[in-house]
């Protein structure tokens, strides 16, 4: 399981930088922590189809020793909040995993969710573009 928080720039822009505070917690073994940068399209962070880039340190904590190492993460985002992640840890001997999840990110399905409207309405948005007749009727 991975649990997940982080900070970013404007959602306005084309390319969105932050950074992410990322647990991955191994069942009967331990947990992963990952302070990784992200870079992401507007799309993805609005809740559409789009895509995001990690990046950043790791380590492990259990085990015989502590382990430090790199992780990087491509992520493919869906409307909804869907999203498949494809990821690796890479470091010294003992910190080697590889990761395929099927996610959903709360905060793409509900306050920067642009997608989708007709089924399930996002009164305010975090992201209203100048003249989206969506920014000035609530």
């Amino acid at each position: 399981m991975r649990l997940a928080t982080g900070l970013g720039t404007d959602p306005s822009h084309p390319w969105i930088g932050g950074g992410l505070l990322k647990l991955d917690i191994l069942y009967g073994s331990g947990t992963d922590l990952s302070l990784t940068g992200r870079l992401a399209n507007q799309s993805f962070v609005n809740g559409g189809f789009g895509f995001a880039f990690d990046l950043g340190p790791t380590a492990r904590f259990w085990g015989t020793e502590s382990r430090y190492g790199a992780a990087g993460t491509l992520v493919l985002g869906a409307p909804w909040g869907l999203q498949v992640e494809l990821g690796t840890s890479q470091g010294q001997v003992g910190l080697e995993s590889y990761s395929a999840l099927l996610a959903i990110d709360l905060a793409r399905l509900t306050v920067y969710r642009r997608t989708g409207s007709s089924y399930f309405r996002n009164p305010f948005p975090a992201y209203r573009p100048e003249g989206d007749a969506r920014s000035t009727s609530y």
